[in-house]
């Protein structure tokens, strides 16, 4: 019960903060018709709305949700990665079409997906809400990737010049970090990551859509 109780009060948290980032976005498109100040609107909402979403991983290796705690993890780090280092600390990528895909996919995918765990939490999910949940991904998650990607590519002059997060030799743990190179090996790692994901997704959509399909016939 407490567990429930919880659920749908982070859900809810989560479903209102990812609406005014909607709102935030689309606003700031229509009125400026330009990415200048996109970042600077969507800052603070988007830095707290998207790190809170790292106890998800918490909610599934304790057995409050049933989500996978790798993948989950994966989907969450990334896009952390691009708000806390790429957009954060690199100014050339708040201007560059990585902001507007991102901040045109991430809230749209996750209201629905909140509003999917509420309607849960309350017993009755409606069809075309599931139907939304398992399918708004199909245009959504490649948009959100390719917004990630481009922020990587936008982000390399900047880090190949300045070496904002650079880590050099000599130093106390004898590590080395050098985020031109890494930006690289990120946005190819996309290459076969996406695939594999996409493909994860569309085998829990058949399998939802599926059963609710039944369900709805019977």
């Amino acid at each position: 019960m407490i567990g429930a109780l919880y659920l749908s009060v982070y859900n809810t948290f989560q479903l209102t903060g990812w609406a005014y980032l909607f709102f935030l976005t689309w606003s700031h498109i229509l009125e400026e018709r330009s990415l200048e100040g996109l970042w600077e609107r969507t800052e603070l909402p988007l830095k707290l709305f998207q790190t809170a979403m790292m106890i998800e991983v918490c909610h599934c290796l304790v057995g409050l949700v049933r989500s996978s705690p790798v993948t989950t993890a994966m989907q969450i780090v990334s896009r952390v990665f691009i708000v806390w280092l790429m957009l954060d600390q690199v100014p050339d990528t708040r201007t560059g079409p990585g902001i507007l895909f991102c901040l045109a996919a991430w809230p749209l995918a996750e209201m629905v997906r909140y509003l999917y765990y509420l309607a849960n939490a309350v017993g009755w999910v409606p069809y075309v809400l599931t139907w939304a949940r398992y399918s708004f991904f199909l245009v959504l998650y490649p948009v959100g990737v390719l917004g990630e990607t481009l922020s990587c590519y936008y982000a390399l002059p900047y880090c190949r010049e300045k070496r904002p997060l650079d880590v050099t030799l000599p130093n106390v743990v004898n590590f080395t970090f050098n985020t031109y190179y890494v930006l690289i090996g990120i946005m190819l790692l996309y290459v076969p990551g996406l695939p594999v994901m996409y493909r994860y997704m569309l085998s829990q959509r058949r399998k939802v859509l599926g059963a609710a399909a039944k369900a709805k016939s019977e």
